[in-house]
């Protein structure tokens, strides 16, 4: 009897467990969805002023941020906010909506240095694009390995966004070029989603067999991020006149370019919108998640106008639009790049002196906008 009793002690004890896991209250699980019903207000912050069409950002683990210039420079705004050139590419041809554009940090860049930095050149008559890997070191670009190249450029509608996916894979946007029907040629790289691998050679599972095309049917994505939740990529897209859009992306869809101009589309072969601009232009451009950093902004998807001159957030919650935001409204002009940190801040950068703006003192500027949590 006496090694019964130890025995059933502890059977009593697992059972106890049990049902306090199976009936008992969640914490967490209460926690995480009583957030959702918490409400953040913004702070705006200039932290950066005195640029040149800044295209893209692209903010370090230290708290520094890279910076693109369409004229072709490469600039570093430091902590204490000091912005150092870092190179100067004369080869870029900055001319229209082209020149020196997409930017992305390897995702070991703390380890590498790598920077992948879009940009477009002359060669022949023709405007055309590469994606070059540099190494940073020392305060300097070098080593310049070329990993794609005689991309479709165009004075409009030229593309340039480049991200690094939660599969490691580098996502670059490309636009048609002036070339609508391009975009419905798989053969075409205008008008497309690529994927590529670091090096710049192709995915074995990309949905093209030896192709960098993952998705096509596009005019001019121009901002690209990932769901932190899902990971499904999701990009801003310019509409013909008005008519822009939100897309998911998936692999080997046909997102209608150029036979459906009006966002929605009853052909079953087209992948629409979850958010149209309708008859309103936003003309987006970069975009970007916030993270899961704070969880009632998990499924927020910032994105910029250009000619919109918005800031607008959007939840996303299994793959349909929920919610909705302006938090930026004709307050600053001409909106372009959208990239977030892993402390839950948001970059936007300014896009006044580009041709199409009217410059205010200062321009261009960067901004930084922290969620304050209204109690």
């Amino acid at each position: 009897m006496g090694k019964i009793w130890p025995s059933l002690t502890i059977l009593i004890m697992v059972a106890a467990i049990l049902i306090v896991y199976l009936f008992g209250p969640k914490q967490d699980t209460f926690k995480a969805y009583d957030a959702d019903g918490e409400k953040y207000a913004w702070d705006i912050a200039v932290i950066a002023s005195g640029l040149e069409v800044p295209w893209d950002l692209a903010p370090t683990d230290e708290g520094e941020i890279f910076i693109t210039e369409r004229a072709g420079k490469v600039k570093l705004l430091k902590k204490d906010g000091s912005i150092q050139t870092i190179t100067n590419f004369p080869q870029v041809a900055s001319v229209g909506e082209s020149g020196m554009t997409g930017l992305a940090l390897h995702p070991d860049f703390t380890n590498n240095g790598y920077i992948f930095i879009y940009y477009t050149y002359r060669s022949g008559g023709e405007t055309l694009n590469r994606v070059s890997r540099f190494t940073y070191n020392n305060n300097r670009l070098a080593d310049e390995l070329v990993i794609l190249d005689q991309l479709p450029g165009g004075v409009i509608h030229n593309g340039g966004r480049m991200r690094f996916g939660p599969d490691q894979k580098l996502w670059i946007l490309i636009g048609d070029a002036s070339r609508p029907p391009s975009a419905q040629d798989i053969k075409s790289l205008s008008g497309k989603v690529l994927r590529i691998n670091d090096d710049g050679s192709y995915p074995s599972d990309n949905p093209f067999k030896n192709s960098p095309v993952f998705s096509f049917g596009h005019r001019n994505p121009q901002g690209l991020d990932f769901h932190p939740l899902t990971e499904q990529p999701i990009a801003t897209e310019h509409g013909e006149t008005a008519y822009d859009e939100i897309n998911l992306i998936e692999a080997g869809k046909n997102y209608g370019w150029p036979e459906n101009k009006k966002c929605f589309s009853d052909n079953p072969s087209f992948e629409n919108p979850i958010l149209c601009s309708d008859e309103f232009t936003w003309a987006p451009s970069g975009a970007a998640f916030l993270g899961a950093e704070i969880w009632r902004l998990r499924n927020s998807y910032f994105f910029a106008g250009l000619r919109g001159q918005i800031l607008e957030r959007i939840d996303i919650v299994d793959g349909k639009v929920k919610d909705r935001e302006t938090i930026i409204n004709n307050a600053y002009g001409r909106l372009r790049a959208v990239v977030s940190d892993k402390k839950g801040h948001l970059y936007v950068s300014t896009s006044n002196l580009d041709g199409r703006g009217n410059p205010k003192q200062g321009d261009d500027k960067i901004l930084k906008l922290t969620p304050k949590k209204i109690e």
